[in-house]
Parts: C-alpha cells; structure tokens; sequence
C-alpha cells in the first residue's frame, strides 16, 4: 500500500497536469526525457518531478536566474576566501624562507665563532670539504655498506 505522502504527491500531479500548461523551457528532467514539463502558474515543480518526488530545475527564467545569482555569490564568497587564504600562504612562506635564510647566517657565524675559537676542527683531506658538506665517518661508511649491499644483489663484487 502506498503511503500518504506519495498518494499526495501523485494527486498533485494529476491536478498540476490537468490545471497546468505546457511550460516554454522544460525543467532539466523533462527535458533529458523528452517529456511535456507541465506546471501550474506560480508553483516551481512540473508534474513529472512531483510524481517521482525529485526536485524540479530551471523550470522557469525566474528559477534559472536565481540559480545563477546563489552560485555566482557562491562564487565570489569562495574567490573572496581563496584570496585570504592565499595572501596568509604567501606571507607564511616569505617568513619561514626568511627564518630560513637567517638560521643559515647564523650557523655559519657559529661555524665561524667556533672555528676561530679551536672548538670547530675542520679535516683537511676530507672529501666532503671541497664542497662546504660535513659528513661524518659515519656516514661514509653506511654508503659504503650500500655500495655493497647494491653490488651484492647485483651479483657483482666489490673491491674493497
């Protein structure tokens, strides 16, 4: 048995498609269906989209242009937040590339301080020297053990 709201909703289609008239520019369903989009003067669904319960689009120049004005605002509302939030990024990443910027002064003139005090000892025959990169010995004995372990899966071995 059907309920109450979909014997309603099927009485005011009858009673649309019996009192209404033949809209100029059919509702998006209507239209996709191919079916005559029949309203009454006034109200914002055609008969086929009360009968089916959906909702019923753009029946009317009045319905298309409200359509547009609430997402045009929309729109602008986004574009208006966009614009805050990209103005906060920009100025966030000049501030960290500023602290980074200066992070970098100040290690070195610690580097500096330290070595001009005998704190920093600097190894000469250092590979990574030459470029202004400290490694540790660490370090270049774990990329050793890559260089190994690369060789090994490859089934070539490694002079060492």
């Amino acid at each position: 048995m059907a309920s109450s709201s979909s014997k309603n909703r099927l009485r005011l289609a009858s009673e649309i498609q019996r009192n209404g008239r033949l809209v100029e520019i059919p509702c998006d369903r209507c239209f996709v269906t191919g079916s005559c989009c029949i309203a009454m003067e006034g109200k914002l669904k055609c008969s086929e989209c009360v009968r089916i319960g959906r909702p019923c689009a753009n029946l009317s120049w009045e319905a298309l242009d409200r359509t547009r004005e609430e997402y045009q605002r929309k729109i602008d509302e986004d574009e208006e937040e966009l614009a805050k939030i990209m103005s906060r990024l920009l100025r966030n990443k000049k501030i960290l590339r500023q602290a980074e910027e200066r992070a970098k002064k100040k290690a070195l003139c610690l580097a500096n301080e330290m070595e001009a005090a005998g704190e920093l000892e600097v190894e000469e025959n250092c590979p990574a020297a030459d470029v202004g990169v400290a490694v540790s010995p660490a370090v270049w004995s774990s990329l050793n053990f890559v260089d190994e372990a690369v060789a090994e899966m490859m089934g070539v071995s490694v002079g060492g």
